[in-house]
């Protein structure tokens, strides 16, 4: 059985207008019908409270439709193209739409119907409003509004259409909860890894350095291959500098088989931290710890052509006299200077390279040299990782506050539903 549907006249004067008749009737899900009679002024507005995503719980917000609600519908664009009962009439231009986001306690001065009232033809086109009646439909909003605002069952009228959508907007915060819930859960657990990165950092701080041994000066014959096993010839090696500059590294002084000059090992100190056991050759005596810099002195000659460069890889496992097969090297003079080098000079570089990072892997003192690498980058690691923490509880904070937000809501709905 259907509620008995109530009927009230009212009459208004409206300023730039004149006198509106208006008989206001109560609908279902808290629509509200206006059949308006004034000059030049004849049909149907339904206000309608919005119950939006995302929107307030209870609807803050209005929308005005032109024509009757004979057939209540929550998809606005079914009628878009199809007439509605009873629709306004002003000025012999028939109204077709709605306008809608109205704030029923602030109704907007002007301008204010968007693009979804129109006037639409009986051939299916919508056509825009002129001036004229757009300012005369603005005013006859306005009123309606403003009545529809003041209205004692205006509680009633929000709380169902709510209610009405209650179930399909409590799905969408327990979505939006479910889903930022996740994402402070996996905030979470990149802290514990963060902490666990802290941990590790502060070991390495807490931990007495180990000896290492002196840069020993004594030439040493060293073969070296390409990536075949074929013989390039015998380097002449011997140590300059150890534990310099730059934590970890060893600087050999190369000679011989094509090849004279310098080159730096050391653990790459970037990859993996805290305790990097990864590898780093450069070209040259290093004496920065600038990563920044490309240039440096006593950059080898191979082949005649001075060559730059770096080599830096995560692992070590996989280094032997015959792989990597080929490692860059960049030309710095000749007819390639500016480029990569020829095919001949990086196949001599790249054994080099090769036999001397095995060298430095071989050395008695490789964990010593480890945990100085790693010594020489804690502090600033350390101060990543708080920065890091601090970030990550930010976000986890406001990932949990915005999920209870969803999930208040969400019981607001539920409620209006028991």
């Amino acid at each position: 059985m259907t509620a008995r549907r109530t009927t009230s006249r009212h009459d208004l004067d409206v300023p730039g207008i004149g006198p509106l008749a208006m008989r206001v009737t109560v609908l279902e899900r808290g629509h509200v019908r206006y059949i308006v009679r004034g000059p030049h002024i004849r049909g149907t507005f339904v206000v309608i409270p919005e119950a939006l995503h995302d929107g307030t719980v209870l609807p803050s917000t209005v929308r005005v439709q032109y024509g009757d609600d004979a057939d209540p519908s929550d998809n606005d664009m079914t009628y878009y193209s199809t007439h509605r009962p009873d629709e306004p009439v002003i000025y012999n231009v028939r109204l077709h739409g709605w306008t809608s986001d109205i704030n029923p306690d602030d109704p907007p001065s002007g301008y204010f119907l968007g693009r979804y009232a129109t006037c639409l033809r009986d051939n299916g086109v919508n056509r825009e409003l002129s001036t004229g009646v757009r300012r005369r439909t603005e005013t006859v909003l306005r009123a309606i509004v403003v009545h529809w605002a003041a209205l004692d069952q205006r509680l009633e009228l929000i709380t169902a259409a709510a209610r009405h959508k209650a179930v399909s907007l409590a799905e969408h915060e327990d979505e939006k909860a479910s889903a930022l819930e996740a994402e402070a859960a996996e905030l979470k657990e990149q802290r514990r890894q963060a902490r666990a990165r802290l941990n590790a950092v502060l070991g390495v701080v807490r931990r007495r350095p180990l000896p290492i041994r002196a840069a020993d000066p004594a030439p040493v014959s060293v073969p070296i291959v390409d990536d075949k096993g074929e013989s390039m010839g015998v380097l002449t090696v011997r140590e300059v500098a150890v534990n310099e500059v730059l934590p970890g590294t060893v600087v050999y002084e190369v000679e011989g088989a094509r090849v004279h000059g310098r080159v730096t090992v050391g653990r790459d100190r970037f990859r993996p931290l805290p305790l990097p056991v990864g590898l780093r050759t450069t070209f040259g005596h290093v004496r920065s710890t600038s990563p920044y810099d490309y240039e440096h002195e006593d950059e080898p000659t191979v082949n005649g052509v001075r060559i730059s460069g770096l080599w830096d890889t995560g692992t070590t496992g996989d280094i032997t006299p015959t792989a990597p097969a080929s490692l860059s090297a960049r030309a710095r003079t000749g007819v390639r200077a500016g480029i990569s080098a020829s095919w001949a000079t990086e196949r001599r570089a790249s054994g080099v390279l090769r036999a001397l990072a095995l060298r430095y892997l071989a050395r008695p003192d490789v964990e010593a040299l480890q945990l100085a690498a790693a010594k020489g980058e804690a502090a600033a690691q350390q101060g990543q990782c708080r920065e890091r923490l601090r970030e990550l509880r930010s976000l986890q904070r406001e990932k949990e506050s915005r999920a209870a937000r969803h999930r208040r809501r969400q019981r607001q709905y539920c409620a209006l539903l028991a």
